[in-house]
Formats: C-alpha cells, structure tokens, sequence
C-alpha cells in the first residue's frame, strides 16, 4: 500500500483464519439486537481478554492495515492499538513506542479518499489514536511528528484528494482540544511541553521568528516548514470556499468542498480561544472568516460564525491591545456589517421551519453581541479613528433585538444595557436616537408569554418560537425571567437618564389602558370567568412592571441629583426638572385614583403603582398627597362574589395587598399619618370589624395603627410607650393566659386545643379508609362543622397576632435608634413568657407528622392519617396542568374529604411556619432573646437549658415532616446563626447546628436512597406516580442544595459579615469578636462530626450543583487540619482521608458524576498533596483499588508530593496525575466517560448558558391555608 512515509514496518504475521472468524463473530454478536444478552456478554469478554493479549498491538495493526477486512473489523483492530497506547504505554521499552508510532504513521499515510473504503469514523480513529500517541510522546521521544504531519499535507490533492488534509484537521483539532481547552489527564501530566510544542507549530512565520529567538536553550524545536499550522489551515479553508463558489452546478465537488471548509473550521475554532492575537492577524483571520457570507450555504456560514465568535470573544487584554483592536475593526468594516445584514435576512425562518437557517442567526446575534461589548467596555479604542459605521451597526442591533425569536434576541438584548451605560459621545448620541424603539420593544417583550392562554399562544410567533427552543417549562420560565431582567434594567437606565420623557411616556400609557381596558364593568368586566392570566391582565401587568422600572430608574436619578452641589451648572435645572416631576407624578396619581377598576389584580397594580409613586417621593410639602393616597387605599372597594371562585380569591388577595401597602406608607409618612391619626384609627376598626373573619386581615390593620405610634418622631417617649403597651395588651394576655399552658402539655392537649382529637374515629366514621378519591367525596354537616372548628381554634392560639405586632415592631429597626429601645421595652419582658410554650407548640406540631404516635391505630387508619398529611404540589415543569387549574381544583374541594385533610394539615403546618417567624423575628432583640435561650431553663425545673430544647423543638422529629417542609427550618437556623451576639455562640449554636446536621443529614440520605429504588423500579409505572417522582425529586435538589449552602455560610460567616459591614472611620477592618462562628463550627465536636458527615454523604449525592458546591467546601477545609497533633486535627485527618477520600473516588468512577471529574479530581489531589506527608491512610485507600499496584500509586504520589512534603505541578498537573492513576479503576475509563458526556447533544434551544441558567422554582402547596450505574461502584472498597 502506497504510504506517505519512506519507512514502513514490516507487518507481522497476520491473524490466522481462525482468529479473524472469531474476531467478527464476537463483534457481530454485540451489535446484533436478538443474540442473547449471555451471548452478547461473552463475546463482549472475548474481545476484551484480546486487548490484554501481548501481542494485541500487532494484531491491531494488522487488522487496521488489511484492507480487505471489513471496515468494523479494522476499526477494531484500532481498538487493539488504542488500549495498548493508553494503558500500557508505561511498560513499553523505546523500542516498542518507536514500534506504535511507526504502524500509526503508516496507517494515517494508507488513508484513502474514499469513504466507501475508508468511512469517516475509520480515518478519525486513526487520528486519534495519533493524538493519543502524541500526548504520550510528542516533543521528547517523538521529535519529527510536525514533519510527518507537513508531509501528509503537502500531498497533492490530485494524488490524494483531501484525505490528508482532513485528517491532520482533526489530529490539530483534537490536540488544541485536549492539550489546552479540556481536562485531559494525559496532556495535563506533560502540559508545558505539549502547550510549548503546540503554540510553536501553530503561529504563523513572522510571529515564529520572534520566538525562537526568546524560546528557552533547554526546549527543542519541534517546528517543520515556515509557514505554521494557523495560516495552512486558513489558506485551505479559502481555498475550499473559492471552490465551492466557482463549483457552479457541480453539485457534488460544491457539497464536498464545503464540508472541507467546515472541517477546517471545526479544526480553526478550538485554536482561536487561546492562539495569540498577532496570530489570528497575521494568518488573516477574520478576512478568510468572511468568506462564507458571501456564499448562500447555511451550514458553512454558521461554522464560520461560530469560530468569529471564538476569536472576537477573547477577553481584552492591555497586553495585546493593538491586535484586538485591529482584529475587532476589521470584523466592524462596513460592508462585513452589510454581510453580516445580509446573511441574517436572508436566514429568516417560521418557527420549526429551518433549524439551520434558525441556528445562524442565534449564531449571528452572539456575534454582534460580543462586538457590541467591546464598543462598551472601550469606546475610545475603537471609535476614535476607526471611521466605524456606527450608526449602521447600531441600526442592525435594533433590527435583530426586534426578532420574534427571544433567544435571538436576547444577547443583543443583554448588549443594549451594557450600551446604555456608555459615556462616549458619539455612542451616546445613537443610543439616545434609539431610545424610543428600546421602550418600545422592551415594553412589548415584558409580557408574561408563559402565562398566556393557550388560544393566544398558539397563534403567537413569539410562543411558537419558544415551543421551539425550550424542551422544559423550567427552563423556559428562567429564560424568560432573564429576558424580563434586562428589559426592566433598560427601561430603569433610560428613565434615569431621561426621567422626564420616560415617567410622561410609560404612565401615559398605563392611564391609557385602564381607561380604555375591559377592567371594570362598564367595560365588559365580568367576574364570572375571571382568571388572572387572561390577555387583558398579563397586559397590565407587563405595563405595571414598565412603570415599577421606570420609577425605579427616576429614584436613581433623583438621587444622582441631590448629590450635586448648588455651584455645579445643572444644579438648577436638576432641581426645576426634580419638581416638574413630582408635579407630574402626582396629577398623574390623582387623576388615576379617580378611574374606577373592578378587577382585582389590575386595582392590586394601581394600588402598588400609588405606593411607589409615594415612598419614590418622599419629600417635603407632599402631606397632603400622602393623605389622599392613604384615604384613597382605604376607601378602596370591590365587591366579592363567592360564588366565582377565581375572582373571590384574587378579591381576598387584594385585601391582603392592601394591608402590606398601607404598612409601608406607615413606615415611610409616620408623621404625617399621626397628625390624622383619630380619623384613621375607627375607619381601621371599621375595616377590620368587616374583615373579622380573617385574622390575618385584622392584626394587619391593628399593625398598621401601631407602626404610626411606633415610628412618629413628634410624640413623647413615655406617651408612646403606654399606647404600644396597649395595643400589645392582648398579646401578652394571651401568652399569659392559663388554659394555653395547659393545652401544650402534650401532643394528645395540643390536638384537643386545635379540636382535633379523636381524629382517628372522625375518619372512620366518614370513611376515609374507603374513599380512593378523597376530592371526589363531599363532608356532610358535621364534618364541616369539624372543619369550621379547627378553623377558629387555630385562629384562636396567639400565634398570628404575635406574628403580626412583631413584624410591625422589627420592620426595619435600626438597633441602637429610639424605637428600637421602645421595641426592646415593649417584647423583652414577653420573650421569657413566650418562648417555652412556642417551642413546646413546634414540637407538638412536628410530632404530629411522627407515625409512631400514631402506632395504636389500626393498620387502614394509619394509612389515612399518613394520607392525610401529605401536600398536594403543583410543581413548574412537571405537573401535567397549569398553575391556575391546579389552584382552582384545590381551591374547588374545600368541603370534600382531601378539604379537611388539607385543613388538618395546614393547621399544624401554620402553627410551624408561624412559630419559626417568630423566633426569627425575636432574633432582632440580640442579647435579649439569645441570653434568654443560653439562660432560660437552667437551674429550673426543666431537663435542659431553653437552647436544648428549642434544637429538640426544631429537630427532633424533622425527619419525619416532608421535604418541602423543611427549607423554613434550615433558614430559621441560618438567622439564628447570623444574629447570635458573640458571647453567646458556644452556649447557643452547638445545639443549633448540631442539631440541624444530625436531623437533616439522616432525611436527605434516606429520600435520595428512596429516589435510587424508585428509579430502578420505575420502568412500566403510571404517568402520576412518575410525575409524584418527579416533584419529589425536585423538592429534594432544592432541600438538598440548602443543606449544602449552609456549610460555606457557616465557614466563611465572619468574611461575609466584613464585606456586608465595611471598614471604620480609620479605613480599617473592625477585629472579629471572638468566638467566630468558623472557629466554634471547627473546633466544637458536637458539630463538626455532623457537619462533616453530611459532607461526606453530599459528595455521593445525585445532584451535580450539590457536589461541586461540597467539593469546593472540602477544598476549603483541609488546609486547616495539617496541624500534625493539636486536636481534632489528626481525628478529623484520618476521616477526611478514608471516608470523604472513598466518596469522592466512588463519584469520581461513576458516570452520573462525569461532568464534575475536575471539581473531584482537585480535591482528591489535594487531599493526597497535604495528608500523605502526616499519614498514610491515604495510599493505604488507594492500594486498597482493584488493580491497583504499590509502584503505580508510589509514582503517582512521587509527581504530587515532593521529598520535603511540598507541592510538585500545577493544579492542573495534579488533576491529570489523579485521573490517570483511577482511569483504570474497575476496567473502566474515568475520563472516557467524560467525553462521552461531553458528546451527547446539546439543549435543542442552543442558548447559551447565562441566559438560561435553571432554578426550579419552589413546588406550589396546594393546601387551603397557605446514565447507567457503574457495576459494583458501591463494592470498590469491599463494602458494598
């Protein structure tokens, strides 16, 4: 066979008829779907068992050399080559590596253009298989590799076709990858040889020439011919564009050339992200990137589009600042934006129409994104002198933010409000032409498209679109939310920018749409069918979130005013503008207060938009506006129907807005309300009398009245004290009252003061246990009389008025003012009456959900109570119905059978909830509430100290609550940790956080092992126990992913609180009180143990976000436990280097972790780095690997850790030792599974990663108050 090299290896004896028989018998059998799985498995093992044979090199190369086998077999043979190169390189002599890279030359220089002969897959393996031999050997025992790459190219084309130049395209392709761009462990173990040898055949001659003149004396040189790779492979790609310009009608030799092109850019792009610029301009990059665009091929320009942006997308840097600038401009020339127009025209599409042509303009837009970037960030460089064709430029940014594709559109989107902020003149004055057509757009995307009815969807491009994009509601909704970010950030810009013209423009427009809007019923309103995502509402609410953006954008600007000086030359007209504004805003005001609304959530908006407009004022000789507002708020009416359930709900929640409302201008106008306080106080009593049924409406009002009296300035100290002390009255009375000591006495008093005793027999006798549809079931008259009752006494216990008065007392307090003395006189004396019967209400109403206390009821009984207590969810993404059906057929069965469980449920779930905002609230009184806890019950008649028992109260029973339940624990603890005084952390916290880790950990590993079981058993199942997984498994990542937050808050406490604080008046850090929360959470055994358990546990759990989170925590950690003896250093050590070491080997072997192999390689690299020194617990876990031998874990631990103990390589360097010392591990590749994850495709909607970022939102209670396993992964250690 004619080769490309004069040496040629003399082949050996080929495999005998026999052994090739069997060869493709054995590879037959494992593609063919009906031979027996025992089959398939024995020959898998017989190919296997040939690649440990010693003589499986030769057998690979015979095989991959014969042509007249069948392309599976040569490909196989490959396989053979492949697995002696990568694991057993180490045990070749030179001899036998001179041998291998011999066969690999040959077979790359027999390649033929041919892909019947030849197919694709085949001349790629061998090219990988000489990456593989490259990053064993290149640039030391392998000196000529550049020379017999240049030979394989400069075959003529009319001898060889393209075959060669394709195959060194993707031998450089995959070496930029693998050497600079991935985590290969290969490469990173000889990484500044690789990179050297890289870079030096890479550059273009001129760069070449300077430097090998600074290249160090101990690097050889590895450089064949002058011209370097970057400029050969442009030169090709413009060659094979020419040709398929000038093909004509040559449909063939026009198809070829052009996947050429696109294979030499596939080969391109991975070099322009780390290639120097001087490179890229000298080989004439960006003109021979242009080319394309003058072609009408899609896929061509979209491959060119893409290696743009690798290169437009490099991070500016001072260093090579005439290169960037250069490259920048000439990608800016007039007629490449007139191409770039062009091409985007003319790659319009309908949604689903042409994804290539769709996938270009994504393309397109990154593109005019990253140079819209650059003109922000460093205007002067480019504008000055440049002769840009800015306006041009600026015209196409509008026209692609406009697309009805959002994911299109966005990154330009992102652009603008980058541009917005740009303070060069000539920038500046087109972003201020563009400014209408901004408000515009943005005003219009600010729709809530996820939310609209699915007869309007279906008919909007822009929905169709998003059907395209979007797999996952999810995903879409979080799209969606950044979409709406950066439309509401443009619109706050330019308001502050233009204050005047924007306020004028937006509530012109809101005015307008509520005069004109079907909102009220003179308008066609009708409450019969009302439904808050209804076109006419989602239209309001996008203007209302125009408007909110707009004042928010007049703040800033007001406050940019009054921070000029009365000297400064606009000083005057800021001020007159100032005034004009506020005039406006208040005729505004009046004349919308006098526009009737009859639908709820639109009045709920106008109410807000008045609230903003206020506290956005807040200036002088405005009292009278303030009052017309409040009387307006308060007068306020819509009339509820009960009988439309839709709109009767949004009624109610527009009382509760009212409430919130009217509490914000209580804190923000306390004066100005005092004056006219005897006129509010009986139209409050009035409002709350015909509210009386809702407590939370009431002690809304009453709060309301209290806020004024609390925060006026203009009443006497002692006057203010006694009116507070009065309207707290029936607070402390309830505390104080007799008959709710008695009712917390035990679980059996609590259920009776909530009138749910007996529950067992109220469930057997309306025949819970014989109902499969509890919703379907209606109560009779007694069991909603049941119902009312548990009502009122849940009602009845001071939880919602305690609640109430104290959020109204801490709303915020600043410690150390007058009212926070007044606060600390009005609730210190109750914290001590307060807190044993709270914490003995919280144990109670986690007890409840306790089975075991349930034990004495027969078996169908205790399947009813544990019915009875679990939540219905809507869950975004996953519930097969919309939010707003799945609330309303909650909201339809409250007087069926699920309607008192839901009650029974929600009663005990409000007394949680409620008691936990308590004592969160009572964290604001500092030592008062912390020496109470660290003090209280000590000495006394109690077992253990208040601070123990609150821990039991929070923790002792959590397992046993749902997981959705269990966030306002873990966010109770972190307030109770952020705001302990110092002196009281070692009495208080251990218990605190000990508590949570030792509750918690045990609840998330077991639901994540209820998850793996159900996962396996899941083939065959019913779509709603499917979807109950799923909405399990979501809540379980948010809870899971809380717990995991919660260990870097704890270390890293002090370092936020710096940064929140600031410095002193000496411009110095204040010195930390002692103890910190890091020291006591490292030091205290009660919580370390725990906390490091958890860890551990975390490391194997099935969420990505999770690990690497804990990963980087552990990386946190070691360092501070290297003391050789001083305790706990060497306990904490020793588990650090079996268990966290054995978890994070196991993930790191598992395929579900393939994605984070660098976050865990690091940290086992670093656990070796500083613990074999003092230990030798870690080598003793890895010996303890299958396969694993003395001399390869001593060479592995000789490249990590020096003979003084000190660090050898660089993080990278060490992260390759590591995955090449477990590739082996179990006979299964680490690394090879990453890439195979790598390779699986991409999400449909090709939207890059910032725009997209998935936060499962929070699973909505629907209650009425409120990759394969790794065989024997589990066995590596021999424990399975």
């Amino acid at each position: 066979m004619d080769g490309a090299f004069d040496t040629y290896w003399a082949q050996p004896q080929p495999p005998t008829s026999d052994h090739l028989s069997s060869i493709r018998q054995a590879l037959d059998a494992t593609l063919d779907p009906r031979v027996p799985n025992d089959v398939r498995q024995q020959a898998l093992g017989h190919l296997e068992s040939l690649k440990h044979q010693p003589d499986a090199p030769h057998y690979g190369f015979a095989l991959a050399d014969d042509w007249q086998q069948n392309a599976g077999v040569r490909y196989f043979g490959l396989q053979l080559l492949e697995f002696a190169v990568r694991y057993k390189w180490t045990e070749y002599n030179p001899a036998h590596t001179e041998q291998i890279r011999t066969w690999i030359k040959c077979l790359a220089g027999s390649l033929r253009d041919d892909d019947r002969a030849d197919p694709s897959f085949l001349r790629n393996k061998v090219a990988q298989v000489w990456v593989e031999v490259a990053k064993r050997s290149w640039g030391d025992e392998w000196m000529d590799m550049d020379a017999a790459l240049v030979t394989l190219w400069e075959k003529p084309m009319s001898e060889k076709g393209v075959v060669n130049k394709l195959f060194v395209c993707y031998v450089l392709e995959t070496l930029s990858e693998d050497v600079v761009n991935s985590e290969d462990p290969v490469a990173g173990l000889r990484l500044d040889v690789l990179g050297a040898a890289l870079n030096e055949i890479m550059i273009p001659l001129g760069l070449y020439e300077e430097y090998r003149h600074t290249r160090p004396g101990n690097q050889k040189e590895v450089r064949c011919g002058e011209q370097g790779w970057l400029s050969r492979m442009a030169e090709f790609f413009a060659l094979c564009v020419k040709q398929a310009r000038m093909g004509g009608q040559h449909v063939e030799l026009v198809e070829k050339m052009s996947s050429c092109a696109v294979k030499a850019l596939n080969a391109m792009r991975p070099t322009m992200s780390w290639i120097s610029l001087r490179a890229a301009v000298e080989a004439n990059c960006v003109d021979c990137l242009f080319l394309p665009l003058h072609t009408e091929d899609v896929a061509l320009q979209t491959a060119a589009t893409e290696t743009l942006h690798a290169l437009l997308a490099r991070p500016y840097n001072a260093h090579w600042h005439d290169s960037w600038r250069e490259i920048v401009v000439q990608a800016m020339r007039a007629d490449r934006l007139a191409l770039i127009k062009n091409a985007f025209e003319q790659s319009a599409s309908q949604p689903g129409e042409d994804d290539a042509k769709y996938t270009l303009q994504k393309k397109m837009s990154e593109v005019l994104s990253v140079l819209s970037d650059n003109i922000a960030y460093h205007p002067t460089d480019l504008v000055t002198g440049n002769k840009l064709d800015l306006p041009l430029f600026f015209d196409l940014l509008l026209q692609v933010l406009q697309s009805k594709s959002l994911v299109v559109s966005i990154p330009v989107l992102h652009s603008w409000s980058k541009l917005l902020s740009c303070e060069e003149g000539s920038v500046i004055d087109l972003v201020f032409q563009a400014l209408g057509p901004l408000v515009q757009t943005c005003s219009e995307r600010l729709l809530r498209y996820e939310n609209l009815p699915s007869s309007i969807a279906e008919e909007d491009t822009v929905c169709l679109f998003l059907d395209e994009d979007f797999d996952t509601i999810p995903e879409r909704h979080a799209f969606l939310g950044n979409y709406r970010r950066y439309c509401t950030n443009i619109i706050q810009t330019i308001a502050r920018s233009r204050p005047l013209d924007a306020l004028q423009h937006v509530l012109s427009q809101m005015s307008d749409l509520l005069t004109t809007g079907t909102y009220s019923g003179g308008r066609g309103f009708n409450s019969e069918n009302y439904s808050k995502s209804s076109f006419s509402v989602l239209r309001f609410d996008a203007q209302y979130t125009v408007v909110s953006a707009a004042l928010k954008g007049y703040s800033a600007w007001c406050a940019d005013a009054s921070a000029l000086s009365h000297e400064e030359p606009i000083f005057a007209k800021a001020e007159a503008d100032r005034q004009q504004a506020e005039q406006a805003l208040q005729e505004w005001s009046y004349g919308i207060m006098e526009t009737h609304t009859d639908d709820p959530e639109v009045a709920a908006m106008v109410l807000q938009t008045l609230v903003s407009i206020l506290r956005t004022l807040k200036s002088a000789g405005i009292e009278r506006f303030v009052l017309h507002v409040v009387q307006h708020l308060l007068t306020m009416q819509l009339y509820d129907n009960p009988t439309h359930t839709a709109f009767s709900d949004s009624v109610k929640s527009f009382e509760g807005l009212r409430v919130v409302e009217l509490q914000k201008l209580a804190l923000t106008f306390s004066n100005e309300l005092l004056q006219v306080y005897n006129e509010l106080e009986p139209r409050i009593g009035v409002l709350a009398q015909k509210h009386s049924e809702d407590v939370r409406l009431v002690w809304g009002y009453k709060a309301f009245l209290f806020m004024i009296i609390h925060r006026a300035s203009n009443i006497a100290p002692n006057e203010r004290l006694a009116r507070l002390q009065g309207m707290l009255a029936p607070v402390y009375e309830a505390w104080q009252d007799q008959s709710l000591s008695k009712s917390v006495v035990s679980l059996e008093s609590f259920c009776e003061a909530l009138a749910l005793d007996n529950l067992a027999d109220f469930f057997q006798q309306h025949g819970f246990h014989r109902v499969a549809d509890w919703s379907a079931q209606q109560l009779d008259t007694s069991g909603q009389a049941r119902q009312t009752a548990i009502k009122e006494r849940n009602d009845s216990i001071p939880l919602r008025m305690t609640k109430s008065m104290l959020a109204a007392t801490t709303e915020k307090l600043k410690p150390g003012s007058e009212e926070f003395e007044t606060a600390c006189a009005l609730w210190a004396p109750l914290i001590p009456v307060i807190l044993p019967p709270l914490m003995k209400m919280l144990r109670h109403a986690q007890a409840y959900h306790n089975m075991s206390n349930w034990s004495q009821l027969p078996d169908e009984l205790q399947q009813v109570v544990k019915r009875s207590l679990q939540d219905r969810f809507w869950q975004s993404g996953i519930s097969s119905e919309s939010k707003e059906d799945f609330y309303k057929r909650i909201s339809g069965s409250k007087t069926s059978l699920e309607g008192f469980a839901s009650v029974v449920r929600g009663t005990m779930r409000n007394v949680r909830e409620q008691g936990y905002h308590i004592i969160y609230l009572l964290t604001k009184f500092d030592e008062r509430f912390y020496g109470a806890l660290a003090e209280g019950g000590n000495g006394g008649n109690m077992e253990a100290g208040w601070a123990e028992l609150l821990a039991q109260a929070l923790f002792q029973d959590a397992k046993c609550l749902g997981a959705n339940h269990l966030h306002p624990i873990i966010n109770l603890t972190t307030g109770l940790v952020q705001r302990c005084p110092p002196q009281r952390r070692a009495q208080v916290l251990p218990f605190l956080i000990g508590g949570l880790f030792n509750g918690l950990d045990a609840k998330v590993s077991s639901e994540w092992e209820a998850i793996a079981e159900a996962q396996q058993g899941r083939a065959g199942r019913e779509e709603d126990e499917l979807g109950d997984e799923m909405r399990t498994e979501s809540v379980l990542r948010q809870l899971t992913y809380s717990m995991v937050s919660f260990v870097p808050f704890l270390l890293e406490h002090e370092r936020q609180q710096l940064a929140s604080n600031g410095k002193n008046d000496n411009g110095v850090a204040p010195p930390l009180a002692k103890p910190t929360v890091s020291e006591l959470v490292l030091s205290d055994p009660s919580i370390l143990e725990p906390m490091m358990l958890f860890c551990t546990h975390a490391l194997r759990m099935h969420d990505q976000r999770c690990c690497s989170t804990i990963c980087k925590t552990f990386r946190t950690i070691l360092p501070l436990f290297t003391h050789p003896s001083a305790p706990p250093a060497p306990q904490v050590r020793e588990f650090i280097s079996t268990e966290v070491l054995k978890a994070a080997i196991t993930s790191l072997n598992e395929p579900y972790f393939a994605d984070l192999q660098k976050d865990l390689a690091s940290l086992i690299a670093q656990m070796l780095v500083l613990y074999t020194r003092l230990t030798g617990t870690p080598r003793d876990v890895l010996l303890s690997l299958p396969d694993m031998s003395v001399a390869k874990v001593d060479r592995a631990l000789g490249r990590l850790v020096g003979e003084r103990g000190e660090a050898k390589g660089s993080e990278r360097q060490q992260r390759a030792v590591v995955l090449e010392l477990l590739e082996g591990v179990r006979g299964v590749s680490i690394y090879e599974a990453g890439k195979i994850r790598k390779e699986a495709p991409k999400k449909k909607a090709g939207v890059q990663e910032k725009y997209m970022q998935v936060e499962q939102q929070p699973a909505g209670l629907g209650d009425g108050q409120g990759g394969e396993e790794l065989e024997g992964v589990a066995g590596l250690f021999g424990d399975a």
